[in-house]
């Protein structure tokens, strides 16, 4: 059973520690912690996907972020369809204005895809929503898996370039370059969200 309570997922090298420490199951386990970040984000993913990079290198740190994300977010979404509650899907609606039942279906994608890629909405919402709402399995498939290659390609080449080579300096700078363009991204979604609801096609 994984324990992590002795763990500082805020620290790059505690997590890199983490993962080294489970030796030939590294991997698996890596997959699982993947895995339960998308269903409970309590551990930050650019630390994890960061520590892929490092501990696995690009390539490998890479496929698993991405599949282990995207793996979650299916169970989640799953598990949602079948035992979620319009109740449920009010409060979410209230708290996050989030609800895509109000999205005309000719855009579900899109909004699924670009609430990936800039997340305006916590990812478990978006799971969560999702499933409640009557996405097509087909729809937040293809919308996931597209939408988490970007942050899982950058986070986890940037763990795997500061490993190689050793630049603190300019790592960091990358860091901030990702956070400014996430944080110019997320306005811009928000702003653009709007022009999709089913309402606008009678204005």
């Amino acid at each position: 059973m994984l324990d992590f309570s002795q763990v500082d997922f805020s620290s790059i090298d505690s997590t890199v520690a983490y993962l080294k420490s489970f030796g030939i199951f590294s991997t698996a386990i890596t997959f699982l912690i993947f895995f339960i970040q998308a269903i409970a984000p309590v551990i930050p993913y650019m630390i994890i996907a960061g520590a892929a990079g490092m501990v696995f290198g690009k390539l490998h740190g890479f496929l698993l972020a991405w599949v282990g994300a995207l793996a979650g977010a299916m169970f989640l979404y799953e598990s949602s369809k079948r035992l979620g509650s319009d109740a449920f899907l009010k409060k979410i609606q209230e708290k996050y204005h989030f609800d895509l039942r109000d999205v005309d279906e000719r855009y579900t994608f899109w909004v699924l895809l670009i609430c990936r890629i800039f997340p305006v909405v916590p990812t478990p919402i978006i799971n969560i929503g999702s499933g409640i709402g009557g996405v097509s399995t087909r729809v937040f498939f293809l919308s996931s898996a597209i939408g988490k290659i970007p942050w899982a390609l950058i986070y986890v080449s940037v763990g795997d370039y500061f490993i190689q080579s050793k630049n603190l300096s300019y790592t960091l700078m990358m860091i901030g370059a990702i956070l400014i363009f996430s944080v110019i991204g997320i306005s811009i979604a928000r702003r653009k969200l709007p022009s999709f609801r089913k309402d606008k096609e009678t204005e």
